[in-house]
């Protein structure tokens, strides 16, 4: 399975929890006004992007859940502090209406960072839905419960975390690919403490 492969699948299994109807692609949206007399329950719309945003509904009803949006959340110390390059930023769009939305940060020696967004109502929820991934035990950041899971193919290992902000679910994804400085990482202490060090950034 090709590095490009593994993140399309990322992708997918992110998604797929919010899909009530069982579909497992990530798919357009389309973008629909609250019934009358209901309101939104946060407020996850556009902000400005560092980059420009090629799709007008990147903000839309499978990702609306929380207004915390990782492309901009992170000062540039904050992710350089964790041997992120700032300017290697990278929407994880890849169609309008997708149902997940963040950013990923290719980082020097073999791996990468990604946050995405995706609506969620619960970590249980999610966890019933993506069963494809080999979960590990759930962490306790203060007193917030944090999902955590991998993958692990012949060529790259990915490890997750996933906060619940609202009713949305936020995934902290790290990836090292078959190299040498990749092979001497460890995504899941890496992933483990980014999430430690920023969970307060993310709204509950």
């Amino acid at each position: 399975m090709t590095i490009r492969n593994i993140i399309v699948l990322v992708l997918i299994l992110v998604a797929v929890s919010g899909c009530q109807n069982g579909d497992t692609t990530t798919k357009a949206v389309p973008i629909t006004a609250n019934p009358p007399g209901e309101s939104s329950i946060v407020s996850g719309t556009p902000v400005p992007l560092p980059f420009d945003n090629r799709f007008p509904n990147r903000w839309n009803p499978a990702n609306d859940g929380t207004s915390f949006e990782p492309c901009v959340a992170y000062s540039d110390e904050e992710l350089t502090a964790f041997g992120i390059d700032p300017a290697q930023i990278e929407d994880v769009a890849q169609v309008d209406g997708q149902g997940t939305r963040g950013c990923s940060w290719k980082m020097p020696d073999g791996f990468s960072l990604s946050q995405v967004v995706t609506n969620s109502e619960s970590l249980d929820v999610y966890r019933q839905g993506v069963s494809e991934v080999d979960w590990r035990s759930d962490l306790l950041v203060g007193d917030r419960r944090v999902g955590s899971f991998g993958i692990q193919y012949e060529s790259s290992e990915l490890c997750s975390t996933y906060v619940q902000s609202f009713k949305a679910g936020v995934v902290t994804n790290v990836m090292v690919f078959d190299s040498a400085e990749g092979k001497a990482a460890e995504p899941c202490e890496f992933v483990d403490s980014f999430t430690r060090a920023y969970i307060d950034k993310i709204p509950e």
